[in-house]
């Protein structure tokens, strides 16, 4: 592509559908567990005519890629889209508490609401975990709270001692996977 000049006027988006974990007990290709090693997937945005890397590290997701390349290629931007632009191409700074949810629904048919679900919610520096409808492994529900910052492998769950925070974390995702089900009630 590079040889051909392709790249001189050409966005080139690589990604990936979610990461790989390989610890903890799981193996193969799929878990229902949503560690950063499962949710943080590679995304890889090539501009025309940068030659220098550039990292970002504000928590993203790939519902934003879309309203970035709308607003890269000067195109609007849809209304359904739940997506912020990513930056460096925002015109502003992300702000630092935005809310970053991951979702993992496998065995739900579709169009029906999800009552086996395992869904994350990662605001600042702290990551709730929550587990719903796992009835056949004896759980009913299962929250975890982690800060990523202090401990980005996960293993210290703070939900008991930050009480606070996982239950305002928790309210909000629960709010978020009401909507999600609005439409099947």
């Amino acid at each position: 592509m590079e040889g051909s000049g392709l790249l001189e006027n050409t966005w080139l988006v690589v990604t990936s559908d979610h990461g790989e974990m390989f610890e903890r007990g799981v193996r193969g290709h799929g878990t229902n567990t949503l560690y950063q090693p499962v949710i943080r997937i590679p995304l890889l945005i090539f501009e025309p005519g940068r030659t220098t890397g550039l990292d970002i590290h504000t928590a993203t997701s790939s519902v934003d890629v879309l309203p970035t390349l709308a607003h890269v290629t000067g195109q609007p931007i849809p209304d359904w889209s739940e997506g912020a632009i990513l930056p460096p191409f925002a015109d502003d700074d992300a702000p630092d508490d935005r809310a970053v949810y991951a979702v993992q629904a496998e065995k739900i048919p579709p169009g029906a609401p999800l009552s086996r679900v395992s869904t994350a919610l990662i605001k600042g520096q702290y990551k709730l975990h929550y587990y719903h409808g796992y009835t056949d492994l004896g759980v009913r529900e299962q929250v975890q709270l982690y800060d990523l910052e202090s401990d980005p492998e996960e293993l210290v769950d703070l939900a008991a001692s930050e009480g606070e925070v996982a239950s305002s974390m928790l309210e909000q995702l629960k709010d978020r996977l009401q909507d999600a089900d609005r439409a099947y009630q």
